[in-house]
């Protein structure tokens, strides 16, 4: 009786399949993890230093949609931990701050240049360490519609140039119901 027992429990855990995992689907995986960065360290140009940082300095803002979802863009990109935080939770200090970098979740990211230097969208992926081509980002693979300050990017979105105070847009998957809007309020920032 027991052999008859084991016998058809196996026969059922053979007609059930294996039991898929979650994580080895091959769909999308939302992610907006942060890389860690360490004094001295470049990522795709863009070095992470203590001190040193160029005069130049200037602000993009960065917005993400997921299917319509707006999508935060984390403090902390580019931004060597241990990290210093105000009550508000801006970051006020690092072990090192990258060329490209953000204090908070606003999507406001501070880049700071030398004269006749400048950077890519692609390249605030990279520190942020996050993928994103044509065909996805943050681990979702869905086209790329890219915008800037309203209007529609024909292109790859990594070589979006960095420009001042220009709002930058990305939606993958279906639009927001709403469109974001074209210009961001860079008057309500923390410098």
């Amino acid at each position: 009786m027991r052999i008859w027992t084991l016998a058809a429990v196996f026969l059922v855990c053979l007609a059930c399949g294996p039991v898929p995992e979650a994580t080895s689907s091959p769909g999308n995986r939302l992610s907006t993890a942060v890389r860690d960065m360490h004094k001295g360290q470049i990522v795709d140009g863009v070095p992470c230093f203590v001190e040193d940082l160029p005069v130049h300095h200037f602000h993009i803002h960065v917005a993400v949609y997921v299917d319509g979802a707006d999508v935060v863009v984390p403090a902390g990109i580019g931004v060597g931990r241990p990290w210093g935080k105000a009550a508000d939770g801006f970051i006020v200090n690092g072990s090192c701050f990258a060329w490209i970098h953000t204090h908070d979740e606003s999507g406001v990211v501070h880049v700071f240049t030398q004269i006749g230097q400048s950077y890519t969208l692609g390249q605030v992926f990279s520190v942020w360490g996050q993928p994103l081509d044509a065909e996805g980002a943050l681990g979702v693979h869905e086209h790329v519609k890219t915008f800037v300050n309203g209007q529609e990017f024909d292109g790859n979105p990594r070589s979006v140039p960095l420009r001042n105070l220009e709002n930058v847009v990305l939606e993958l998957g279906k639009p927001p119901a709403t469109p974001p809007p074209a210009l961001y309020d860079f008057g309500t920032m923390r410098r």
